[in-house]
């Protein structure tokens, strides 16, 4: 079982426009927790906490215990949240009460590892997609999907099929969908060209004569 994640909030009863501009003064985020068969629940946290919860990472599929007015906690996931880029701060958020019994889908970091081939041999590595959505039961949720790219070569890619997923996770993306690719660059073709043109060069002159060789011929 996945660890949990503790978040403490408080229910907010005014709404509109200026409400929420003075919560966000205040440091705090609006939100609002979906509840599957109930009315949504509108709430605020501290912006400060939340921004730490993102930041650490895999938060879309961590099992978040929600505490709303000192209330008994809720299971709940991150859903969506929206950030102002500028001001470094996260101005709303979206949350979605589950079930620990029934599985839910998620999108999960893709976190690829060591150092292409491809790379090494001058190439440039394109992380086309940054995350993967998955189906498991909440506590069987990964916080991350790991795949080592060592062995990928300039012009290989990557998919969604390569990943090998935890017991109990089954793949929802496209098993063809692109996640990352080595792109050939000048430079690397230009190690290819040259070593090629020093093979072609060693074949076409044979073997260099000996100083004894040279001698000899000079002599004749």
């Amino acid at each position: 079982m996945s660890q949990h994640v503790p978040l403490s909030v408080s229910t907010r009863e005014a709404r509109g426009s200026a409400e929420t501009r003075r919560l966000r003064k205040a440091g705090m985020v609006p939100g609002v927790l979906y509840r599957p068969g109930g009315d949504s629940l509108a709430f605020q946290a501290d912006e400060y906490e939340v921004r730490r919860l993102i930041r650490r990472g895999g938060i879309r599929s961590a099992v978040v215990d929600l505490t709303v007015d000192s209330d008994a906690p809720r299971t709940v996931l991150f859903t969506q949240w929206d950030s102002d880029p500028v001001r470094d701060q996260i101005i709303h958020l979206d949350l979605q009460e589950v079930d620990l019994t029934v599985e839910v889908e998620a999108d999960v970091p893709v976190v690829l590892e060591g150092t292409a081939q491809g790379v090494r041999d001058g190439g440039i590595l394109d992380q086309t997609a940054l995350t993967v959505r998955v189906r498991a039961l909440p506590d069987a949720l990964p916080r991350s999907i790991e795949f080592d790219i060592t062995d990928v070569e300039l012009g290989a890619s990557v998919h969604v099929g390569d990943l090998v997923l935890p017991a109990g996770v089954t793949m929802v993306t496209d098993p063809e969908y692109g996640i990352a690719s080595v792109m050939i660059t000048r430079a690397s073709l230009s190690a290819d060209e040259d070593e090629v043109e020093g093979e072609e060069g060693a074949a076409e002159g044979g073997e260099a004569p000996t100083a004894s060789e040279s001698a000899e011929s000079e002599g004749e």
